[in-house]
């Protein structure tokens, strides 16, 4: 199902049980980045169920459990070049940057990391 002009729920399905609950600010939020970066936004891991979290090795409490949580690559942009670009964007307030993508989260207070 479409979700924005550039995003698809598909995209942020959980690749066990294909569930793909997704927050609407966190699709509205990199619809926004990608208007920033002016490439497309790859969604490397969207919602997960418990049992995917787990198996990732993912916390305990993570924002992908609820669907606001996405780990994202832009070709041609490295992680902390991801990073830089979602400080710009407002809703963007969790922000990790790991060696092959950044982790954004649409949470109550800015917060940030690298892995």
């Amino acid at each position: 199902m479409k979700l924005s002009a550039h995003f698809d729920s598909h995209e942020f399905a959980c690749p066990c049980c294909r569930r793909d609950a997704v927050d609407p600010r966190l699709v509205a939020a990199l619809e926004d980045l990608r208007a920033i970066v002016m490439r497309p936004i790859i969604v490397a891991s969207g919602f997960r169920c418990p049992g995917h979290n787990r198996a990732v090795g993912g916390a305990r409490n993570s924002y992908h459990l609820r669907g606001q949580a996405a780990d994202i690559r832009v070709p041609e942009l490295t992680p902390a070049a991801v990073a830089t670009a979602v400080r710009a964007v407002a809703a963007l307030r969790g922000i990790g940057a790991y060696a092959g993508h950044t982790h954004v989260d649409v949470r109550e207070r800015r917060y940030s990391w690298t892995g």
